[in-house]
């Protein structure tokens, strides 16, 4: 948390909102899961010039992925395989990056799912 004012007493500009968030996770020989969520207050406290206030948001991130080791020697050399799910902003809230120079422009991406794969050799 950061709280900054000018010695006449004027606030600081492009100073984040006060944030806190937590998360659970879990992790077994070949998977993990977990899922977070980052509470963003509302940005009232914002220079005279211009800025302008921000809302506040939640944003929910989750993952699960599973990885393996194939037995034996694999004829191409593949030494691991990792595949997942990830998203972000499941909530799909109006995020916008308070500190920003184009915040009432430009919205943060909105609900978001990726599925994936990490192949090591």
């Amino acid at each position: 948390m950061v709280r900054a004012t000018f010695a006449d007493g004027s606030n600081v500009p492009r100073i984040p909102p006060v944030r806190v968030g937590g998360g659970l996770y879990w992790r077994d020989a070949n998977w993990f899961a977990r899922v977070k969520l980052l509470h963003a207050f509302a940005q009232n406290n914002i220079a005279p010039v211009a800025e302008t206030p921000t809302a506040g948001y939640d944003d929910l991130r989750a993952e699960i992925t599973y990885s393996w080791r194939p037995s034996g020697s694999h004829p191409d050399g593949l030494n691991e395989a990792t595949i997942g799910i990830t998203g972000t902003n499941l909530l799909n809230q109006n995020i916008r990056n308070s500190v920003s120079y184009t915040k009432d422009e430009v919205l943060l991406p909105g609900a978001s799912v990726r599925l994936f794969a990490t192949l090591k050799y």
